[in-house]
């Protein structure tokens, strides 16, 4: 998944998204997400734009990221880590001793 930088507003909490790969390549191919985040394409009307609505208590905002930008990103992170496979790259017992330090 991709974190994406926190969304600052009149706010005092900045508000933050996290965006899986799968949400992106569902994007390309049609309507994809719910709740406060929402991913399309436009290359079927003509464009070349992927858009994305990242929604909050204190509004939305609408980002528009080049489709190409968002293929070649996936491509990349897919060659590296195949989908599916993400599991196989987690040290789980290090990602264990995280939780129980925060406990």
């Amino acid at each position: 998944m991709s974190s994406m930088p926190p969304f600052f507003t009149h706010s005092d909490d900045p508000g933050e998204w996290v965006l899986g790969r799968d949400l992106l390549a569902d994007g390309l191919s049609g309507s994809a997400g719910d709740g406060d985040i929402r991913i399309w394409s436009a290359t079927g009307h003509g464009g070349q734009g992927m858009y994305i609505t990242l929604g909050s208590s204190a509004g939305i905002a609408l980002l528009e990221v080049p489709v190409q930008d968002v293929k070649t990103f996936l491509e990349n992170t897919e060659a590296l880590v195949p989908r599916g496979a993400e599991s196989g790259h987690i040290d789980w017992d290090i990602e264990l001793a995280n939780l129980r330090a925060e406990s």
